[in-house]
């Protein structure tokens, strides 16, 4: 399993997941999105389409994988002294997918009341218009991690089969963006997991 792990006061992990298992969760979206209830009233982002998927994703092809990095993740936390002890026994708590498009953005915010684990999960990403004088300036549609006390911002270009692990305490946001399709559109899937309890 590819991964990178970046540590800015806390730990955040990037797995690279096959895109045929990316392909799978698309058409299985779209095939149930219309029976699908919003998510919206209790999440932070200024989005129209935020529908959760809890009713499926466990029969998911890309579920044993998603597993597998939440495990992973916990197991390498625990080597860097972040928490007691591995945990293998986790619960998802929430899952659901944006479809976010021009103009729409996630602000800051943190996940599960700051308890607990989150992640996202890039399924589809548009071509994003490029239109700054200066290229430092570009955060279009990237996914901010923000630590050092909101001092510090690191950006993460969205690319299709990405998929990040952070703690749910993490404060995090999403930048808008402009696309040179009009209606094309950013999609991603978030959830919480926390440890069952024993």
């Amino acid at each position: 399993m590819i991964s990178e792990t970046f540590v800015d006061g806390k730990i955040i992990k990037k797995y690279k997941l096959p895109l045929d298992l990316i392909d799978d969760l698309n058409k299985r979206y779209e095939s149930e999105r219309d029976q699908l209830k919003s998510k919206g009233k209790r999440l932070a982002g200024r989005i129209k389409n935020e529908l959760a998927i809890e009713s499926f994703i466990a029969d998911t092809k890309v579920y044993p994988t998603l597993i597998k990095c939440m495990n992973e993740f916990i197991m390498a936390s625990n080597h860097l002294n972040l928490v007691n002890s591995p945990v293998l026994n986790l619960n998802i708590i929430g899952c659901w997918i944006n479809d976010m498009k021009e103009g729409e953005y996630n602000p800051p915010h943190v996940h599960h009341d700051a308890t607990g684990w989150s992640t996202v999960l890039f399924l589809k990403v548009p071509e994003i218009i490029k239109d700054v004088e200066h290229e430092h300036k570009f955060k279009d549609g990237q996914l901010a991690f923000t630590f050092d006390n909101g001092l510090k911002t690191n950006y993460f270009d969205p690319i299709v089969g990405d998929f990040y692990i952070f703690q749910a305490s993490h404060q995090h946001s999403v930048m808008p963006f402009k696309t040179k399709i009009k209606g094309d559109i950013r999609r991603s899937m978030s959830f919480n997991f926390i440890e069952n309890d024993k």
